[in-house]
């Protein structure tokens, strides 16, 4: 009779457990809120400095090569041929079978025109399909061909040729900001166009400052002096600080030569 007791017993303390237990899970989920998202409808906030997809500024780009040789996995290829300091782009290729996202392609860039952003979504069945191209135009536009005709024609000694109908002036080349780049994201620019910090903006010095700008300022700084530079009453005086100056260094050396030629025994 104790073992019936004794079973019966069992069941009704799993069941009292197992009701205490699932009322303590339906309190978690009623009051707090739910752990996962309904992806790729809603996503999780990203942190500031998560390393994710690739974005080239292909109109600040000058081929120099460096991201890709900085590069550990070897995963960037770049193929472009120059026509002077324009560029005939052909490939600039980032293979995300390889990329382990280190950053180390960001910092060498002279140009500051590659970045990463906080883009993740790349799956794909397809292995070709991990393959990115960043660049948003390939050959040369139409502006790059109208300035390469014109050092052509400048080189020959002769005229260059006339802009196109309806084109006034050679418009400054690549992208706008805010064009959708390869990777699905989109780089906007927080600076005024033309500026330093804007895509295809001004020219950068080596530190990040526009080298020209301190120019202008430097040369009516410099020819002030010359102007003023009639005082004739502080010619004359200027000799004679040197000249004092000379004799009393002398008199300290035939001091300090008087002093050692003594013998070691006189005070």
């Amino acid at each position: 009779m104790s073992g019936i007791r004794e079973y019966f017993g069992n069941i009704a303390d799993a069941l009292t457990s197992t009701v205490k237990g699932m009322a303590v899970t339906w309190q978690h989920f009623a009051s707090e809120p739910p752990i996962t998202v309904q992806y790729p409808r809603a996503r999780l906030a990203v942190a500031p400095s998560y390393r994710g997809l690739h974005i080239l500024e292909q109109a600040k780009c000058i081929d120099c090569k460096l991201c890709a040789k900085a590069c550990p996995v070897d995963c960037i290829e770049i193929e472009s041929v120059h026509h002077g300091r324009i560029l005939e782009w052909q490939k600039f290729t980032i293979d995300y079978k390889k990329c382990i996202f280190c950053e180390f392609c960001i910092p060498p860039c002279p140009k500051d025109c590659i970045h990463m952003t906080s883009e993740y979504e790349m799956a794909s069945a397809d292995n070709d399909q991990m393959v990115e191209d960043l660049l948003t135009w390939t050959g040369l536009r139409s502006n790059d061909r109208r300035e390469i005709e014109a050092a052509d024609a400048k080189k020959a000694g002769k005229p260059a040729p006339p802009p196109p109908e309806g084109v006034t002036a050679p418009q400054p080349g690549g992208p706008a900001a805010g064009n959708p780049a390869p990777s699905g994201t989109v780089y906007t620019s927080a600076f005024a166009p033309g500026s330093v910090g804007a895509p295809g903006g001004a020219p950068r010095g080596r530190r990040g400052a526009a080298a020209p700008a301190a120019a202008p300022a430097a040369a009516p700084a410099a020819a002030k002096p010359a102007a003023a530079a009639p005082a004739p009453a502080a010619a004359p005086a200027k000799p004679a600080a040197p000249a004092a100056a000379g004799e009393d260094m002398a008199a300290k050396i035939a001091a300090i030569k008087a002093k050692l030629a003594k013998p070691k025994g006189d005070g």
